[in-house]
């Protein structure tokens, strides 16, 4: 059984090793800066499901496979990549 409720993700970048990790989060709490929205969301401990680390060469590919397994995981369809 899947629930509706949106997971959102946010890559985090290691300027060192060039990678990213993928954080997903059910309770990220949206901020309202002028005309933006920026989503706050809680430390890496408290989320949900929190990746390995992602090449940057092939981000796109293992970011799908990443997302793929979230939603396995995390029993979701709904999943939103935001900034």
């Amino acid at each position: 059984m899947y629930t509706a409720c949106i997971a959102y993700v946010k890559l985090v970048k290691n300027k060192k090793l060039n990678t990213y990790k993928a954080q997903f989060a059910f309770n990220v709490h949206k901020k309202f800066v002028g005309d933006e929205v920026k989503y706050v969301f809680p430390t890496q401990a408290k989320c949900n499901y929190v990746s390995g680390d992602l090449s940057a060469e092939n981000l796109n590919e293992e970011l799908q496979r990443v997302v793929a397994f979230a939603q396995q995981a995390l029993r979701t369809t709904s999943v939103q990549i935001v900034d």
